[in-house]
């Protein structure tokens, strides 16, 4: 029997490799403090067609101390005063979900700190996800953990040691169902270090697989499907918006669907994977295969020499392959030049008991 591919299941959907991905619309500091435009980010998250949202929540003073560096692709004095401003309160978290429920879209969210994890359990949101930052957080792990819900690990920055590790608290702490997003967290990630092939060395860890996009579009994301990923995050913003914060690793919700046609065709153009003659060609099937043939017009009782036979399409008559096994054989029905070379052109006796290969 077949093993069960890993899988985890996000809002009574399955999410494993061999269904279509789950696109990820990461809503992130795009609403730039703003709750109307989150929600106007969960709306076009829903027109993308993408399957969840996600959402960041943060407490600027529990997240960096006032004398943390900015990170490369942010310019700011203070890292305490940009992430204030970035900041939605548990009511607008509330509308963010209310919102998404009304567009059939699930709604996870990364905590930025342990009493993120508290808040959003009251509202109530369908998975965790832990940062890229955070995965060396055993205790934030743990708290995610326990609450039951599905968990996204992202391992940006990240060995393959400090993933297995941080699967491993998940799993001690309650977290039956665990994935993790391959990520290179660089923003954008530069052509050439996306490193996609990494995908495939967290599947070894025997969990659902995916991708957490930073590149500058969305080109990455077929690939990744190709290489086994069921799960695809991706930043969004809305078209008019230039100015948001992650605009350069983001996508219109345009750009996004146009992606999740091209990822869903690549999934479906990966098949089962088992090797056979499919559908689409069974057709030429016949015609393109060979079969042997009267080299002449051949009697009744003519015994078979090589040369009375011609290896030619299609493949209405015995394969080729039977050509040793005919040779010296008496027919017991006469052939026309031409014709197919069928077992029982050789008698009711005859071994071969096809007359065509299928």
């Amino acid at each position: 029997m077949p093993r069960e591919r890993p899988f985890i299941e996000i809002a009574g959907r399955r999410i494993a490799a061999d269904v279509p991905p789950y696109v990820v619309a990461e809503i992130g500091l795009n609403h730039g403090g703003s709750l109307d435009q989150a929600i106007a980010l969960v709306g076009a998250a829903a027109g993308s067609g993408a399957h969840a949202v996600k959402l960041q929540t943060l407490i600027a003073a529990e997240l960096v101390s006032a004398a943390c560096p900015a990170p490369a692709h942010v310019g700011a004095a203070s890292l305490v005063d940009f992430f204030a401003q970035f900041e939605i309160d548990e009511a607008g978290h509330h509308a963010v979900v209310r919102r998404a429920r009304d567009l059939g879209l699930a709604v996870i969210a990364t905590p930025l700190s342990e009493p993120a994890v508290d808040l959003l359990e009251r509202v109530g949101v369908d998975a965790f996800k832990i940062a890229s930052g955070d995965l060396t957080w055993d205790a934030l792990i743990a708290r995610c953990a326990s609450t039951g819900r599905p968990l996204i690990i992202s391992t940006g920055l990240a060995t393959l040691a400090e993933a297995a590790h941080a699967v491993d608290v998940a799993r001690r702490h309650g977290a039956e169902r665990v994935a993790l997003l391959h990520c290179v967290s660089a923003y954008p990630v530069p052509r050439g270090s996306e490193n996609l092939a990494a995908i495939g060395r967290l599947a070894e860890l025997g969990v659902p697989v995916g991708l957490s996009d930073h590149g500058g579009d969305a080109f990455a994301f077929p690939i990744a499907v190709a290489l086994g990923a069921s799960i695809y995050e991706r930043h969004l913003v809305l078209s008019d918006d230039h100015d948001a914060v992650d605009r350069a690793v983001s996508s219109t919700p345009q750009e996004l669907a146009d992606a999740i046609e091209q990822a869903r065709r690549a999934w479906t153009a990966l098949g089962s994977g088992d090797k056979a003659c499919l559908a689409a060609e069974a057709p030429n099937l016949l015609p393109s295969r060979r079969s042997l043939h009267a080299a002449r017009d051949l009697t009744a009782g003519c015994v078979l020499a090589a040369q009375d036979l011609v290896v030619i399409r299609p493949a209405s008559g015995l394969p080729p392959a039977a050509l040793p096994d005919v040779v010296g054989r008496p027919l017991a029905a006469a052939i026309d030049a031409g014709q197919p070379l069928l077992a029982r052109h050789l008698g009711a006796e005859a071994p071969l008991e096809r007359d065509r290969v299928a």
